[in-house]
């Protein structure tokens, strides 16, 4: 037994275009629970280049390699001399 459900009846997005759009129609795009659809800011914003997150783990990155460079010359000078 298929389910079937009538998508039309499910909230849409609605989002407006720009002004100097030539598309003069709301988004039709089903909405999900903040009530804008996937394109127009509806996902949960866990990514992205400036997400905290993001920038901890960048951050951390760098810490390491830079320790791990230090510890790679404090090395090298005590093998070479």
């Amino acid at each position: 037994m298929r389910f079937k459900m009538d998508f039309s009846k499910l909230p849409k997005c609605g989002s407006l275009p720009k002004k100097n759009s030539s598309r003069i129609h709301p988004c039709k795009h089903i909405a999900l629970q903040n009530g804008r659809c996937y394109y127009h800011q509806g996902r949960p914003i866990t990514h992205g280049k400036y997400a905290q997150s993001t920038v901890e783990s960048k951050r951390n990155s760098r810490l390491f390699i830079s320790s791990m460079r230090q510890s790679m010359e404090s090395l090298a000078e005590l093998v070479y001399e």
